[in-house]
């Protein structure tokens, strides 16, 4: 698992809210309604940005900080290939009736790597592979027993 950390330019839009920019990661942007949204969603799209480059073996830009008109922010992260999800995903809501379990039981799931997935904003999403190999893995209810004695 790799650290990075990167710039963040803020400029407000148009039409509202915020467009932010990853100068070091080129073609990385993203957007928020608030100064708050923009960078949190600008942190998961140079964590995404980041997380391909590690799982197609690319060079990792080196972070720099640049004067800028407006605002600027360092966001950092930790971030491997795996975050990466391939294959076909389905919401949290579905996993949950698929898998028999409450939806926060799937995303425990996700936070603790029996499930992949990934959130894009409110909504989860969980891969079909990750569901069926937790099936066929048979796991039962998952909660420890209490010893008797």
């Amino acid at each position: 698992m790799g650290q990075s950390m990167y710039q963040v330019v803020l400029t407000p839009d148009e039409e509202g809210g915020f467009d932010a920019v990853v100068p070091d990661l080129p073609g990385c942007f993203s957007f928020g309604d608030t100064r708050e949204e923009a960078i949190a969603m600008a942190a998961d799209s140079a964590k995404t940005y980041v997380a391909s480059l590690m799982l197609h073996g690319d060079p990792i830009p080196a972070s720099s900080t640049y004067e800028v008109d407006g605002a600027a922010f360092m966001v950092f992260f930790e971030v491997d290939a795996d975050y990466i999800v391939e294959g076909e995903t389905v919401s949290a809501a579905e996993a949950s009736r698929l898998l028999g379990v409450s939806p926060g039981r799937v995303t425990h799931m996700l936070d603790s790597g029996i499930l992949k997935g990934y959130r894009r904003g409110r909504r989860t999403y969980v891969t079909i592979d990750s569901i069926n190999d937790r099936i066929a893995s048979n796991p039962g209810s998952d909660r420890p027993r209490a010893a008797l004695g």
